[in-house]
């Protein structure tokens, strides 16, 4: 044991607060990477009930968690007073305690796996930590001075981090905003395909189909575990592997007795990849093959036509700038929306000649570049920030 650290019970120090007094009304929400922060900013719609007279008060430097998510390490300090949905539990520090320390020291990974087990459902949408369960669990308490230390290093941390993230964001947004600007389209919501801007500088528009054969893979059969599957195979690509870049690695790999089994077909590099399936945050997630793979039947595979003057990373950059019209002709008979091969072939992007798609695409990967780089300073700053918490607040009980 540290000196001066001590063994309590996190009921010692974070007393349940239930005051449903609501002097303040700010709807607020938590976050697991933001926060405790305004509904309002969230970036989600409103689900709020219309009769809040069950919500719970919070008062600024309060505790809040998700009580469904807390397994997910789902948290936060509150900066300000408002008031929160009965799925929350709002906790009160109590003694010689300093907030954002007890916030950082909720996410370890060690506490993270004890809320995990602590948490009580039949399956993981009706999992919940209740505070008489939260409050039994015991952690290692610095003296108060010690607390605040922590708390500053690990927020100098935060602060880059988010610069960083603003850093990513401004790259993207700069990118999507030069890539409109030159192919003349507007930035494109649901249903609003038919909007598209077919003037003078682009007069040329064509379908997928036009200048590129589509087709799709599928998922050999995974009862047959070690016959159709293996770590050093042939790559097989799905959604989640897809990263809007140059793909050169995915997660699975399939060998040579599922392709000759299932008659899989193998895409040579420079294939365009478009995902169907997984809701509006993967339709249209695009990737260009950087070596040979197959595919699941998620997936449509873009192979330009012979004779077609298209280059597959303006095909790329063109389906990323015109992502959001899918919403158009996407389809849901399930949970998630989904699309077609039949909608990939009629989808229509504008074509420029061969110079100016050769440029396009070299703009976009100077702004890609800027954004892996950013995206790398975040990958760092995150291991690091991980690399403290458990050398500052992981010490076990």
């Amino acid at each position: 044991m540290r000196d001066g650290w001590r063994r309590v019970a996190l009921g010692d120090i974070l007393k349940l607060r239930s005051e449903r007094t609501h002097h303040v009304s700010t709807l607020l929400s938590v976050t697991a990477d933001r926060g405790v922060i305004r509904q309002s900013e969230s970036g989600r719609r409103d689900s709020s009930s219309a009769d809040k007279s069950l919500y719970l008060d919070v008062h600024p430097g309060d505790i809040v968690y998700n009580t469904m998510r807390m397994w997910q390490g789902v948290s936060g300090v509150a900066g300000e007073a408002g008031i929160v949905s009965p799925a929350y539990t709002v906790c009160c520090p109590e003694g010689e305690i300093h907030a954002p320390f007890i916030s950082y020291l909720l996410k370890t990974p060690r506490l993270v796996s004890q809320f995990y087990r602590n948490s009580q459902g039949l399956v993981s949408d009706t999992w919940n930590l209740r505070y008489h369960e939260f409050s039994s669990i015991e952690i290692m308490l610095p003296p108060l001075e010690e607390q605040r230390r922590i708390a500053e290093i690990l927020d100098d941390v935060d602060e880059q981090l988010a610069i960083s993230r603003a850093v990513l964001a401004k790259e993207e947004r700069l990118q999507w905003a030069a890539l409109r600007e030159r192919l003349t389209v507007p930035a494109l919501g649901a249903g609003e395909l038919g909007a598209y801007q077919r003037n003078d500088g682009y007069p040329r528009w064509v379908k997928i189909a036009d200048v590129c054969r589509v087709s799709s893979g599928l998922t050999p059969a995974r009862a047959e575990g070690d016959l159709y599957y293996a770590e050093s195979g042939i790559p097989w690509v799905k959604t989640l592997d897809l990263n809007e870049g140059l793909l050169r690695a995915t997660s699975e790999s399939v060998t040579d007795i599922a392709v000759r089994t299932f008659g899989m077909r193998v895409y040579a590099p420079g294939t365009v990849l478009v995902a169907m399936y997984g809701g509006w945050a993967q339709i249209g997630r695009t990737g260009l093959l950087g070596k040979s793979a197959v595919i699941n039947q998620a997936i449509s595979a873009l192979e330009v036509k012979g004779g077609k003057e298209v280059d597959p990373w303006y095909l790329v950059v063109a389906l990323q700038s015109l992502r959001g019209a899918w919403r158009r002709v996407g389809i849901s008979t399930r949970k998630d929306a989904n699309i077609t091969k039949s909608d990939v072939e009629e989808f229509m992007i504008p074509l420029p000649s061969y110079p100016d798609q050769a440029m396009l695409a070299s703009v976009a990967a100077g702004f890609r570049n800027r954004a892996e780089r950013a995206r790398s300073a975040i990958e760092k700053l995150e291991q690091f920030k991980k690399s403290l918490l458990g050398q500052l607040v992981g010490c076990e009980v």
